[in-house]
């Protein structure tokens, strides 16, 4: 667990040039984000649950916590657990009669179950260190600066400078 920063989601936003959804996450007792790239249908269900949107029928990610709830499953945690060849990986840490699981999913899903279920949301020392230092804003300034590169930053260049190594 030393090996886990504790997170929250901080925004999501939709950047405006390539239509795309990023996500940031936020070191909670650090000064960093992470930004993860992440799909529109991801990026809308994550909208719609901080929106507290009301559906006629569920969607995937309120099928999958119906899901836990009728067989009796708690989501502990989630946590990002790596950065390799531009994508990140996430973990599912699941409870089910006592005993333990470890499920393998993509951060956008993870967080969108996540936020729907009130779970806990780490962040891999690993993936700090592999990823580029995106410090959190803090004045009005720097917010509005934050936003602006923001709003022209595309996946290519978040990845450019990083190293190969996995």
């Amino acid at each position: 667990m030393d090996d886990e920063k504790r997170a929250r989601l901080y925004k999501v936003a939709i950047l405006p040039i390539t239509n795309q959804f990023v996500i940031l996450l936020e070191d909670i007792d650090g000064k960093r984000l992470l930004p993860i790239f992440i799909g529109r249908s991801e990026g809308e269900s994550i909208l719609i649950k901080l929106q507290n949107m009301e559906l006629p029928r569920p969607i995937t990610h309120d099928l999958i916590v119906n899901l836990f709830g009728a067989f009796n499953i708690y989501l502990k945690k989630v946590v990002v657990t790596d950065l390799k060849d531009n994508t990140y990986f996430a973990e599912l840490t699941l409870i089910t009669n006592g005993k333990e699981i470890i499920v393998d999913a993509r951060p956008s899903d993870a967080i969108a179950i996540a936020i729907r279920t009130g779970a806990e949301i780490y962040i891999s020392k690993r993936v700090f260190d592999k990823c580029p230092n995106v410090p959190k804003p803090i004045s009005q300034e720097e917010v509005e600066d934050f936003k602006t590169k923001l709003e022209n930053l595309n996946p290519t260049d978040f990845f450019k400078d990083l190293n190969e190594e996995s």
